[in-house]
């Protein structure tokens, strides 16, 4: 599914997936997605999926417009992955794996024919492949990740992460939930700060997410301050005077 990560004052926000057909954007609560910014018109824009799968964005006679990698949004545009987004104060980034998933397979698929062909010269058309042959699937990490899931008793999926200290290795496992981090009141892991600093890493499914409990953001993830994110294995998590890295088990 492809994801957007909005950010503003170059803070991630929050991170959501796309699952429906249109998706709308704007000041209103009635929106799909509210941005509660005044530079943002009451309906602003939408996402539409069309038959093909792709998401296309729309202007939606906004007063400031939408502008897609820096170029005014004037009609029904394609996205695709590692596209820019401006509505009004925010930056939308928008991602979509399965299109990593499929170029990289086009691009495996076309080196390995091109080695081939330099080997072995052109090849007899058949008319189908032994199972031996068939193209191998290029996993993309949220596939990786679903995978190396742990399963109850049940069948039920379970995702098993864990947190590593990078200063004295040591491991805190997120076997729960929900696992609270900070410097006050019941904390699962304690973080010395300063400062009011308090976070929960949830798990949803087969994904972490990470969300500051604070006003303003007291988690960064790889070195930029977040609200609101989804965590992806290696990550590096600062928190008060703590860094952990984010791994699988």
């Amino acid at each position: 599914m492809p994801i957007l990560q909005i950010t503003k004052d170059d803070i991630l926000l929050q991170e959501l997936e796309i699952q429906a057909a249109t998706v709308t954007i704007g000041r209103d609560a009635e929106n799909d997605i509210r941005l509660g910014d005044l530079t943002v018109s009451r309906r602003h824009g939408q996402l539409k999926r069309e038959d093909s799968g792709r998401y296309f964005i729309e202007n939606l006679q906004s007063r400031n417009g939408i502008r897609l990698n820096d170029h005014e949004v004037k009609q029904a545009t394609a996205l695709t992955d590692g596209d820019r987004l401006k509505i009004g104060a925010y930056q939308l980034l928008f991602r979509d794996p399965s299109e990593v998933t499929r170029l990289r397979q086009n691009h495996l698929k076309t080196a390995t024919d091109g080695a081939l062909l330099k080997v072995f010269g052109t090849m007899p058309v058949q008319n189908t492949l032994p199972i031996a042959a068939q193209p191998t699937t290029v996993q993309s990490l949220e596939e990786k990740n679903a995978a190396s899931a742990a399963i109850k008793p049940d069948g039920e999926v379970l995702e098993i992460g864990v947190l590593i200290n990078e200063a004295s290795n040591a491991i805190f496992t997120l076997d729960r939930d929900q696992v609270v981090l900070g410097n006050e009141g019941h904390v699962d892991i304690r973080v010395p700060s300063a400062e009011r600093t308090r976070a929960t890493i949830a798990r949803r499914g087969e994904y972490f997410y990470i969300c500051s409990e604070t006003p303003i953001p007291c988690v960064a993830v790889n070195g930029r301050p977040v609200m609101n994110a989804r965590l992806m294995y290696n990550d590096r998590i600062e928190i008060g005077e703590r860094r952990f890295i984010f791994r699988e088990i």
